[in-house]
């Protein structure tokens, strides 16, 4: 197994992750916006649209991406409009805590289950939803940032409802969902993930995606750097994320038969892990192997929550699937 990667961030910046729900975080700062370089904005692309497959329009008109800023690298790499006003102000009831309800379709009674599950002789609970007894037709499993637990990817009414879309998405597909605890972002939640995948993955017969939220991320790559963890996944969604430059050299990326698809979401005024060094190991990944399946979604004046509260769960996991 390799080495297990800590926490790549500084301890200044760990310190302000703490709440990625905070206003401050979802929403827009009195910077200048965006400035994408010229030969980026040479390249452009129509958007079509989400992705479609395996899972069916759900509340589209509320979450699908508005029309893009720029679309450019064959579609690869779209800056799409954020704007708090919009989307927090207009679309809360209680700005980040509490989404309208006409955005919340509340699951069937008994839907969702708070399970149980072991590694390494530490017992740790989960939220779990859909076809979880077998022939799930896509398994996701959520990872929650510093400061969170299993309950921020099942909670129906922050993040602007964007966690409801998406149990409701993969309930209506017949696929599963889980959100769970972990004991920490080294070592110990690493051997805990893998031990939740472990028990999924033979109850999937589709795709299994991990999801990471903001530090989460470190358990992304860490897990996309194991053999065997690597070896069970088929997707991976980077929600405020930050680089990881040993994997551009992992058997992942240099062998084309085990290339894991890979939706980088990230808003252009996260103050804590700047958009542009993500960006740049984007390039990176495009440069070191061009035939890589990976897009990366910018939220233009979006800060650290933005991508839980914006990325198209549809477009992602259908573009994902396809892979």
């Amino acid at each position: 197994m390799p080495s297990i990667h800590h926490a790549r961030p500084s301890a200044a910046a760990l310190a302000g992750v703490l709440m990625l729900a905070l206003a401050g975080c979802q929403g827009a700062s009195t910077d200048a916006g965006t400035a994408m370089s010229a030969d980026t904005a040479k390249h452009t692309a129509a958007w079509t649209g989400p992705h479609k497959g395996l899972l069916a329009p759900f509340k589209e008109r509320a979450f699908r991406y508005r029309t893009p800023l720029e679309v450019s690298d064959g579609g690869r790499f779209m800056r799409v409009p954020y704007d708090e006003l919009i989307d927090i102000n207009k679309r809360d009831e209680l700005p980040v805590r509490k989404v309208k309800s006409w955005y919340v379709r509340k699951l069937p009674r008994g839907a969702e289950v708070e399970r149980e599950y072991e590694a390494g002789g530490r017992k740790l609970q989960y939220w779990a939803m859909g076809r979880l007894s077998g022939g799930s037709k896509m398994t996701v499993i959520y990872l929650h940032g510093r400061g969170g637990n299993r309950d921020w990817g099942f909670d129906d009414e922050r993040f602007g409802g964007n966690f409801n879309r998406l149990k409701n998405l993969m309930l209506n597909a017949g696929g599963a969902y889980l959100s769970p605890d972990f004991t920490d972002f080294k070592a110990d939640g690493l051997a805990d993930i893998k031990a939740l995948i472990a028990k999924y993955r033979p109850l999937t017969s589709g795709k299994l995606i991990i999801a990471c939220g903001s530090l989460g991320n470190t358990l992304c790559w860490n897990l996309a750097e194991d053999k065997s963890a690597s070896s069970a996944i088929d997707g991976l969604v980077m929600l405020a994320a930050f680089p990881d430059d040993a994997f551009l050299s992992s058997p992942v990326v240099r062998s084309s038969g085990r290339h894991i698809p890979m939706m980088i979401a990230h808003g252009s005024w996260d103050p804590y892990y700047d958009y542009k060094q993500m960006l740049a190991f984007f390039r990176k990944l495009r440069k070191t192997s061009p035939d890589y399946p990976v897009r990366f979604i910018l939220f233009d004046t979006g800060k650290h929550g933005a991508p839980l509260r914006m990325i198209d769960w549809r477009d992602t996991l259908n573009w994902i699937d396809a892979h």
